[in-house]
Parts: C-alpha cells; sequence; structure tokens
C-alpha cells in the first residue's frame, strides 16, 4: 500500500527521534531494540528509485502501536509526563543498566541539545528512574484497573460524591455534540487518568470537574478511565462544516504554516492520536477544541505548558476555528486514521 504525506511524515519524525537516541545512547544500547509483546512482524517492501545519478533505497516498516506506561511511583510519573510522547516503556525498559553518571549526561543532553519538552525540576526524577531500570522492569506490576467498576462510576457515580460521568459525557462517553463537554470515548486510559490527577491537583482547573476529580479515590480513576478508554462509541452526526474552513484546517493539521508547528506531527495522521500519552483529535466537538485551545493561549489551562500553550499562542482565532473544523469532521475511527 502507498504510503500518504501524513504517513511519511510520522515516518520521518520517528526516524528523526530513532536518530536523536543513537546520538545520545551508546552501541550496545541501540544494537538491542526492545520487541514488542505479540507485536506483528515487521513488513519490509524495498523499493529503489534512480534519477540524477542517485539511487535511494527505502523500505516500508509497521511499527506497533503502544499504549504502556512506565510502572512505579513518583518518579514514573516524571517519566510519563514527560518521556511517553516520543519513547516507549518497551524501548525503555529493556536497555542495559547505565551509571547515574551516564544517564544524567543523557537526560541533560536530550534537555540541551534536543531540546526535549520537559522541566528541569524533573531531571533528578527522570535520572532517579532510568538508574534503576532493571528494579523497576522486574517489579510487579500492581493492581490492575477494573473496567467493570468503571462502568459502574460512569453510570451511577460514586458514595463518597462524584457524581455520574454520564450526566455529562453520556454514558458511552460520546456526550451530547454540543462540544460544551468532550468526546472522552476511546481516549488513551492513561491521558484520561492524568487530566483526572491534574483536576485533582489543581494543576487544571474546572469548576466542574475539579471537585468531581478529587471525589475520585486513585482506583476509582485507574477504573472509570479504562473503562472509557475501552468504549468504542459511535461518531454523533453534525452539521456540515464550511468547507473553505476546512481546507484551510486541514492545511494547519497536516503542513502547518510559517513558524507553526502541524498538528498531526504530534496527535497523529487525522487526529488518530499517539497513545498512551497524546489524545486524538479526530471527531472532537469543534467548539471544545476551540474553548481549550483557548485556554492555553490565554494561560488558564497549565498541565502541558511546553508544547501547547507556545503552539496556541502561534494560532489567530480563524486558524482556531480552521483546525477545529477540520478535526470535527475527520471522523477518525479509534486509533486509525481518517479515510
Amino acid at each position: 500500500m502507498a504510503m500518504t504525506t501524513n504517513a511519511i511524515a510520522g515516518s520521518a519524525i520517528a526516524a528523526v527521534g530513532l536518530i536523536l537516541v543513537g546520538i545520545a545512547m551508546p552501541v550496545r544500547w541501540v544494537a538491542q531494540p526492545a520487541v514488542a509483546a505479540n507485536a506483528a512482524p515487521v513488513a519490509s517492501t524495498p523499493s529503489v528509485v534512480t534519477g540524477g545519478g542517485v539511487t535511494l533505497q527505502s523500505v516500508a516498516v509497521s511499527f506497533p502501536r503502544s499504549e504502556g506506561i512506565f510502572p512505579g511511583g513518583d518518579d514514573a510519573d516524571a517519566m510519563n509526563g514527560n518521556c511517553l510522547i516520543c519513547h516507549s516503556t518497551g524501548m525503555v525498559l529493556t536497555q542495559p543498566g547505565l551509571t547515574r553518571s551516564a544517564w544524567q549526561g543523557i537526560v541533560v543532553q536530550m534537555q540541551h541539545d534536543f531540546h526535549a519538552p520537559f522541566a528541569t525540576a524533573d531531571e533528578t526524577a527522570i535520572v532517579d528512574y532510568l538508574v534503576n531500570l532493571n528494579a523497576l522492569a522486574q517489579s510487579p506490576s500492581g493492581r490492575q484497573p477494573d473496567p467493570s467498576h468503571g462502568a459502574v462510576i460512569a453510570a451511577q457515580g460514586t458514595a463518597s460524591g462524584a457524581p455520574a460521568c454520564a450526566l455529562c459525557h453520556a454514558f458511552n462517553g460520546a456526550s451530547d455534540g454540543s462540544g460544551a463537554f468532550p468526546r472522552v470515548a476511546g481516549q488513551p486510559a492513561y491521558y484520561l487518568a492524568q487530566q483526572l490527577r491534574d483536576f485533582a491537583s489543581g494543576v487544571r482547573t474546572s469548576a466542574i470537574m475539579t471537585p468531581v476529580a478529587k471525589a475520585l479515590s486513585p482506583d476509582d480513576i485507574s477504573d472509570v478511565t479504562a473503562y472509557f478508554a475501552g468504549v468504542d462509541a459511535p461518531f454523533l452526526p453534525l452539521a456540515a462544516p464550511d468547507p473553505e474552513l476546512v481546507k484551510r484546517g486541514a492545511q494547519l493539521a497536516m503542513a502547518g504554516g510559517p513558524d507553526k508547528l502541524h498538528c498531526n506531527n504530534c496527535h497523529g495522521p487525522d487526529g488518530s492520536g499517539a497513545p498512551p500519552a497524546i489524545p486524538y483529535l479526530g471527531g472532537q466537538y469543534a467548539q471544545y477544541i476551540t474553548f481549550t485551545l483557548q485556554m492555553w493561549q490565554q494561560g488558564f489551562r497549565k498541565n502541558s505548558p511546553d508544547p501547547m500553550a507556545v503552539i496556541a499562542q502561534t494560532l489567530s482565532d480563524q486558524d482556531i476555528s480552521a483546525v477545529a473544523a477540520y478535526y470535527q469532521q475527520a471522523n477518525a475511527p479509534l486509533g486509525m486514521a481518517a479515510k
């Protein structure tokens, strides 16, 4: 199957990431890539293009999606919050142990030379985690989420005072289509749980969601996010947007513009998402996307300040309307690019 422009762009980004890791890591570290459990064999279809005295050979590869998170305590939170965007757990947890000074040098290089968007305050926690990789990889996984209990929370709320999620998001997580409440069906469990924890801690604020999140226990959060992550809800029929607005939004999403990163760079082709850390946008409601981008622009949303706040500042009101309109109509199937 021929690769689309978006797929090529995504592959190029992945390739750059691998190159950066290769620069930063010893040869023995790169030479032993992790093999994802139950991953399908990598299919390669070589092709050769010759012209102008130059011969180019390429292969088509298929990388398995990874929705794993880093196990552990507080240090794992720093890894999940900062590193999952580019580095899979499988790749990191199976690497040979390095000394603290070696990991320290790599982490500093990632931040200063490659501009990895993590806070300096998290540097120590990231290094501590990496130093203890072998022990963490062998540690018990702990309590597993219970989606059935999550469904009860979604339908009925909790005895501690959290109302039923279905009141705003619908039992199937598709919400009501107005855009006042986001679609949460099929969003990665890790991403949803992080938002609830941020609401509870005050990192992200909402008159509605903050008290709800505070009333949920850690197990409640784990269970209800596992439930919504596993729901494959239909996309609601919505009014057709302005075709010209959608065309402009598609351009920004896929190609960006002067001083603008394209959205698909992180959120995947047609906004299909990049689990576990990055949500899908395809099929999300335009009003909610617009509202959220404006919150980043105005400094009211602060739980991903380095990537999203900076990007939002480069967008005009017209850009925001266009991107929101484009993603709402994309209706990407969960975990897949829209056709």
